[in-house]
């Protein structure tokens, strides 16, 4: 989808993100730079993060030559025709993420008596699990608040409870929350499978992510 045909601004969604995505994984705030985000993860094998959120030629080639640690990734809201021409050989590209957003709007959950629906919140963000009746966790996700945004994320429904609608109503239940919490705009990204449940529920492309890390 080109930008111009999105009702969401990609740079404020991609920010929001970065921001929100921090929040939900319990990592220190992103830290502004020229091309977006940097954000200190600390993990071997993902040691830190920078998001570019404004694609721009010369500075994603300075920015990739200027990274050379193993774990150390990319995330840039552009296409991986535009930017694998600007990575050298260190770097793998991993398969098309989705930036997505949606106008956020009360959900009438549909009650299943087969599984329970529990929701914690602990400071700005929320989880929402589903279980089965033998208390197995069958779906989750997590949302956080930030600044009007609500940016979902780790929704996940275990493979053997999916096509049962769960992944809608853990959806629901946080879009809910976060409205609440007067959040008007959903943001997340998503991967190939999940992109097609979140466009059947109304979200939106804003833009494709490219991800590439030093391994």
């Amino acid at each position: 989808m080109e930008n111009s045909q999105c009702a969401f601004n990609q740079m404020a969604t991609a920010e929001a993100w970065a921001r929100g995505w921090t929040l939900t994984r319990g990592k220190p705030r992103p830290v502004n730079q020229t091309y977006g985000y940097k954000i200190d993860l600390g993990a071997p094998d993902h040691l830190e993060r920078h998001v570019v959120t404004n694609f721009d030629t010369q500075a994603l080639r300075e920015l990739s030559s200027s990274l050379t640690v193993p774990g150390t990734w990319l995330k840039v809201c552009a296409n991986p025709e535009m930017v694998t021409p600007f990575l050298r050989d260190i770097w793998t590209v991993q398969p098309p993420e989705y930036l997505m957003a949606a106008a956020l709007h009360n959900d009438a959950i549909i009650a299943r008596d087969d599984y329970q629906l529990s929701i914690n919140t602990s400071g700005a963000v929320t989880d929402a699990e589903l279980r089965s009746k033998d208390g197995q966790l069958a779906a989750k996700g997590r949302v956080a608040q930030s600044n009007g945004f609500a940016i979902f994320d780790q929704i996940v429904t275990e493979p053997e409870h999916q096509r049962k609608g769960l992944g809608r109503i853990v959806m629901g239940a946080l879009s809910n929350v976060s409205i609440a919490s007067e959040s008007k705009t959903g943001v997340l990204v998503a991967t190939e499978d999940g992109c097609a449940l979140y466009k059947a529920i109304g979200w939106t492309i804003v833009s494709l992510v490219t991800a590439a890390v030093i391994g």
